[in-house]
């Protein structure tokens, strides 16, 4: 039955100039283009956009991938229905076109970060196909949980234009939560699809020949079957993310305060935490300003494009044309101003240290095993307690207040 129904969906759907379209990810075509020195054929191209009309349906019409049993609870076809499509209600007056009312205007209809209003803003709004997100209670490399996305949802993330929906009733909530993991698995299993047709697939090879449903089913079958197990393991990282949560120790009461902060300021400038590579001396975020994060690198640094250098601005130019923003340097945070774009609470701040932030140079900083001995490298978790209690007061520091002068520390760093 799926076999005919993916057969049935890339022939009927998509087709009306009326419906909204999700746009081709063509930045990352390029990109692959350019690491293949040759162009992608474009009948495979095609092949990888019916296969997403099949498994993910359109932004009018989305559909929930039907995969297997472990991933059936993922997502759920009604709350998508109530995200998708224009804005409007139904006759029970539940509002419809969530997405497009609330977040399309900034992360686009697509969800890749290109909406009308994104190339204005600084930072730009996340483009969610790459599956990658930077506020998390999972390790660097695992997807959020569905608690982390609905975090970012109810908070906001201060020092951006991302506000606030706290006010909205919880069903609504959870409709934009769930069509943001829609969104960024249907992104992923594009990139997927995309890479297989440039590394994978001979050029005059067929990704999945829908043609052939009827004349060559075995081969139309074994095609299929390989599409959904890509869909399928997308899918399952979503789920296994929920048991992946690093646990948060509980913080201590230090006895002495002061001495914790000192501790914490010893770790900060030290060779283990190494915060001030990036956030500086002062901790002004003046440290290292050069590089950029996973979403540009994606498509210059990953394939020989140095956004740095000025000869680089005609290959970087055609990528623009293509769909990308003017590559931006991403600037360490400025951790006197006490503004903490994952969260301002200690756990939130436990979780960005130790676990780093995906897509961004910021490293999770090397603990010792669990039961080492005291010579071991890394922090114990008592001593990132303290680092996060000497952060949590540089707000509060004269020169935090004043920004008029600059302490030594170089000479008083012990």
């Amino acid at each position: 039955m799926l076999i005919l129904a993916i057969a049935a969906s890339a022939s009927t759907n998509g087709c009306s100039t009326n419906e909204a379209e999700f746009r081709q990810n063509l930045v990352y075509v390029k990109a692959q283009e350019k690491t293949l020195k040759s162009e992608i054929n474009p009948r495979q191209l095609q092949d990888v956009d019916n296969v997403l009309v099949a498994f993910f349906g359109t932004p009018d019409d989305p559909r929930v991938p039907q995969v297997g049993d472990e991933t059936a609870d993922l997502l759920s076809q009604s709350r998508l229905e109530m995200a998708a499509g224009a804005v409007s209600s139904n006759e029970q007056g539940k509002p419809q076109g969530l997405y497009r009312e609330h977040c399309a205007h900034c992360h686009g209809v697509t969800g890749d970060g290109a909406g009308p209003t994104a190339e204005f803003l600084n930072p730009y709004p996340r483009d969610y196909r790459m599956g990658v997100f930077k506020f998390k209670s999972t390790p660097k490399g695992e997807k959020p949980t569905h608690e982390d996305l609905r975090q970012i949802l109810v908070n906001g993330i201060p020092g951006t234009a991302m506000p606030s929906f706290k006010l909205l009733p919880e069903d609504e909530l959870e409709s934009l939560i769930q069509y943001v993991q829609y969104l960024a698995i249907r992104g992923e299993v594009e990139r997927a699809l995309i890479y297989e047709c440039a590394n994978e697939l001979d050029r005059d090879d067929r990704l999945v020949d829908f043609d052939a449903a009827e004349t060559d089913r075995e081969t139309y079958n074994e095609q299929v079957e390989y599409v959904t197990s890509i869909v399928a393991d997308t899918m399952q990282r979503w789920v296994d993310a929920e048991s992946k949560a690093v646990p948060v120790p509980a913080r201590p009461e230090p006895a002495d305060l002061a001495a914790s902060i000192a501790h914490g300021r010893e770790l900060f400038y030290g060779p283990i935490a190494n915060c001030v590579k990036c956030h500086g001396d002062s901790a002004l975020g003046d440290g290292q300003k050069n590089d950029f994060d996973d979403w540009t690198k994606d498509w210059t640094v990953k394939i020989g494009i140095d956004p740095n250098k000025a000869e680089s601005g005609e290959e970087i130019e055609h990528f623009i044309a293509a769909g990308a923003f003017e590559p931006r340097n991403i600037h360490p945070r400025n951790l006197r101003q006490g503004v903490y774009r994952g969260g301002r609470r200690p756990l939130d701040l436990y979780w960005r240290v130790k676990n780093g932030i995906d897509g961004t140079p910021m490293p999770g900083v090397l603990m010792k095993p669990e039961g080492a001995g005291p010579d071991a490298q890394g922090l114990s978790p008592a001593d990132l307690w303290d680092l996060i209690n000497y952060v949590r007061q540089l707000p509060y520091e004269e020169l935090s207040e004043t920004g008029l002068r600059k302490p030594n520390f170089q000479r008083d760093r012990l």
